[in-house]
């Protein structure tokens, strides 16, 4: 009887720790849902390099500020043809090229965190006119971060921001 009530104990104990894991992630999500996670892959690229490196892959976060007057975008890659030479936002839906709209300064090794604000907004043929404007097509996922390499000068790897 002694084991069976243990048994039972340590399972209440599983859940228990399993439904409070469960709250504190929904809890995370809920105080910032303006964080938006995506992959960095050969085949969302457009056109596709065919000298991207075989495993090249990354994974990318975006986080829009609560008064949505910046973006902080991390990105993690790896497997690359070669050394990153450009990254940066681009203003297009999935499937279409788009114009760069918000370039990536300083280091790129990855990982890299990079903050960009109005400032730092670069409006191009096709894409939205201003910052603010921008900002709401990248919530409509009207926008992808791409990593350029010297193999693949239009991008080795590319993601959609949700």
């Amino acid at each position: 009887m002694s084991t069976i009530r243990t048994l039972v104990l340590l399972n209440l104990a599983v859940l228990l720790g399993c439904a409070t894991e469960k709250a504190a992630t929904e809890k995370a999500a809920a105080a910032n849902p303006a964080a938006r996670s995506f992959a960095l892959t050969t085949a969302a690229t457009v056109p596709p390099c065919p000298a991207a490196g075989p495993g090249a892959a990354g994974t990318g976060s975006v986080t829009l500020a609560p008064d949505e007057s910046s973006i902080t975008v991390t990105v993690t890659y790896s497997g690359l043809s070669g050394p990153v030479t450009a990254a940066h936002i681009h203003a297009a839906k999935a499937g279409a090229a788009g114009p760069v709209v918000l370039p990536f300064t300083g280091d790129l090794s990855s990982p890299f965190t990079k903050t960009v604000t109005a400032a730092d907004y670069k409006a191009a043929d096709g894409a939205p006119p201003d910052f603010p404007s921008f900002v709401q097509s990248l919530k409509a996922g009207g926008a992808y971060v791409n990593i350029h390499t010297a193999a693949c000068k239009p991008g080795e790897i590319r993601g959609q921001i949700p």
